[in-house]
């Protein structure tokens, strides 16, 4: 496979009425307690809700440094000057007293005062670079259905979903002034060659949820994206190596070897819209 660095920008629409808020979306050949199970797994047993002022996205615990404990989200779900709560469908929940949005990328990280430990903690990536077809996990909070059941109109329940998925191409994306380097997925459908057993698609209501590769290294956070119909995309803000060495720099948090550099490929243009944190049903 050719290496190149992402380099390549496209130009985003911004589509109406993108606050309404869904979340994983999966293949509708497989049964939903397949999704309930994989998003159980080990590696996102620290995958929460970021409660924010009457709405919420995911966040992902990312271990403890300087005397507090850490989690990763969307800038969008949770910003500098904000606070907030980090629960589970357990009821448990820890207050967020401290948030950190990071210039020029949708991504931010959020403190704790405390933390129940024991639970999976990713790595995060220090790779200018990414490689497409790269298989990827991922889990949320929010509204869910397998596609096209329910035409949109999803349930909610604030149950942990998990999906599969994978890096479908790279580039760079504007919003709000600030350009960030974009990880790019395909909702494929159960006949494409190469789609995975639990495959999936975030939407609104996984605002924020962390994409980790098979070493257990998270890439990147969920963003934006299009409607929740197969062949459809969701872009993710990159985890690149100058934001991970801020976040190491802030949280005190030791870091971890990193695995073999990875690559990258160039994007073109798509229909896409930004992914809101979700408010709570009445």
């Amino acid at each position: 496979m050719a290496k190149v660095k992402y380099s390549v920008a496209f130009a985003a629409i911004i589509v109406g009425s993108s606050q309404i808020a869904h979340s994983v979306v999966w293949r509708n050949d497989i049964a939903e307690s397949t999704v309930l199970t994989f998003g159980n797994s080990a590696m996102f047993q620290g995958v929460g809700m970021v409660n924010v002022g009457g709405g919420y996205g995911t966040g992902t615990f990312i271990g403890t440094g300087n005397g507090f404990a850490w989690g990763i989200t969307a800038k969008h779900v949770i910003s500098t000057g904000e606070t907030g709560t980090f629960t589970f469908e357990s009821g448990a929940s820890y207050a967020i007293t401290q948030a950190t949005g990071f210039v020029g990328t949708d991504i931010s990280i959020f403190r704790m005062s405390s933390f129940a430990s024991g639970v999976s903690t990713p790595g995060l990536n220090t790779s200018a670079t990414f490689t497409v077809g790269t298989n990827l996990d991922c889990a949320g909070y929010g509204g869910h259905g397998a596609e096209g059941s329910l035409g949109g109109n999803w349930i909610y329940d604030n149950k942990r979903r998990g999906m599969q998925t994978k890096l479908d191409s790279m580039g760079t994306y504007t919003i709000s002034g600030e350009t960030y380097t974009a990880i790019v997925d395909r909702f494929d459908r159960p006949t494409d060659p190469n789609v995975r057993p639990i495959e999936g698609f975030g939407a609104p209501g996984d605002s924020g949820s962390a994409l980790i590769d098979p070493n257990g290294v998270i890439l990147g956070v969920l963003s934006g994206g299009q409607f929740e119909a197969y062949g459809n995309k969701n872009w993710y803000a990159a985890l690149t190596g100058s934001v991970t060495s801020q976040i190491y720099n802030i949280t005190g948090i030791t870091p971890v070897p990193e695995p073999t550099p990875l690559i990258a490929v160039g994007l073109g243009g798509l229909l896409l819209r930004r992914r809101a944190r979700r408010a709570p049903k009445a």
